[in-house]
């Protein structure tokens, strides 16, 4: 999925924390090759970057001027599982329109 705007950006990133968390369904945002994908990550780091990912929520919906804070919340996320093609297609987003100058 490409994200429109930021509100999809943020959709696309609890979408992301509710296939790893096995919350409830993920409102079809996801392609099914992403779920696998994500699905596909090790049961001990999907915590991990669900957590991540919603600690960068946090700092999108509460304080999207930080623009530092959310950088390193990013290169975080992004060094440690940016080999998850939707967490980098998610993170590409959250640079477009949270990171862009």
């Amino acid at each position: 999925m490409n994200p429109k705007n930021p509100d999809d950006a943020i959709s696309e990133i609890d979408s992301i924390i509710r296939v790893l968390s096995k919350a409830a369904p993920h409102k079809d945002v996801l392609g099914q090759d992403d779920v696998n994908a994500l699905n596909n990550v090790d049961s001990e780091d999907q915590l991990k970057l669900a957590d991540r990912l919603e600690d960068m929520i946090v700092l999108l919906k509460d304080e999207p001027d930080n623009k530092r804070k959310i950088l390193e919340a990013h290169d975080l996320v992004m060094d440690e599982f940016g080999h998850v093609k939707p967490v980098r297609e998610a993170l590409d987003a959250v640079k477009a329109y949270f990171l862009k100058k």
